[in-house]
């Protein structure tokens, strides 16, 4: 009989940028089974996802819109970053303050932040063609596609004077997921969005989404690609358990874009 693995305690605290370095290695290490990231990749650089995370935190901390948040190793909070989350406000006043448990309720007047998420979305745009006939599909058709995408459903989920929280990225270092790290981050500030009475929104990627259906997100739109027909014949080389290197295609993927609707008392 095995004994269960023990809990990691930690505390969630305000990132700052001595964090930065950790948070992005976290954001690489936790994509590196992502297939998508991966085949990007191929053509962008192993270490693509992390760098590329690491050069925009500067900007997202210094934005006042913006609240980073690291887990850390023990209960007062000073071990190493085990995980972190980036939240974005949307139509909130520059200098708003943030709603507490000790305000007054207030019921929010129906608005675009309270539409119900069992309704889902019109579908995206169809996938962008070659740039000729004779020339192949390439990753830069598949980032249009996706940006596409994610501007379709922005403008369905955020119309003008929409008022919400998005959550920009969310990542746990692997040793440490499952023990309820993620859950906790995205409490954080789905429990703000509750106290605000706005929604929240999320555009999951294929692994991810399970747990935000846990914390609550309902699917309203997605995106579906065979990744495959952008790879230009590279196959995805995986190791199996003999460390034996194998090829095999990297199949379909699947965008989500989910949404939570906040908590009304």
């Amino acid at each position: 009989m095995t004994t269960p693995t023990a809990k990691t305690p930690f505390k969630l605290v305000p990132a700052t940028p001595a964090d930065f370095d950790a948070i992005a290695q976290i954001a690489g290490d936790a994509f590196q089974t992502d297939s998508h990231t991966l085949m990007k990749a191929i053509w962008k650089g192993e270490n693509n996802h992390r760098d590329g995370t690491r050069e925009g935190l500067p900007d997202l901390f210094s934005n006042p819109k913006m609240d980073i948040i690291v887990a850390r190793k023990g209960s007062n909070g000073t071990g190493e970053v085990i995980g972190s989350i980036i939240w974005v406000k949307i139509g909130y006043l520059e200098n708003e303050a943030p709603k507490t448990d000790n305000d007054s309720p207030e019921k929010p007047v129906p608005s675009a932040t309270t539409t119900s998420t069992t309704a889902a979305f019109p579908p995206p745009p169809p996938p962008v063609p070659a740039s000729s006939p004779t020339s192949p599909l390439t990753i830069s058709e598949l980032e249009q596609t996706t940006n596409n995408a994610m501007t379709h459903y922005m403008k369905h989920l955020m119309p003008s004077g929409t008022k919400c929280r998005i959550i920009y990225g969310v990542t746990v270092a692997p040793a440490y997921q499952g023990q309820g790290v993620g859950s906790a981050l995205l409490k954080w500030g789905a429990d703000k969005a509750d106290q605000d009475g706005v929604f929240c929104w999320v555009s999951s990627s294929m692994g991810a989404w399970p747990a935000y259906a846990k914390a609550g997100f309902v699917e309203v739109g997605r995106l579906e690609l065979t990744l495959d027909d952008y790879a230009q014949g590279v196959k995805w080389r995986v190791k199996n358990d003999e460390g034996e290197e194998t090829e095999q295609d990297w199949g379909v993927y699947i965008w989500r874009w989910m949404k939570r609707d906040p908590k009304l008392e």
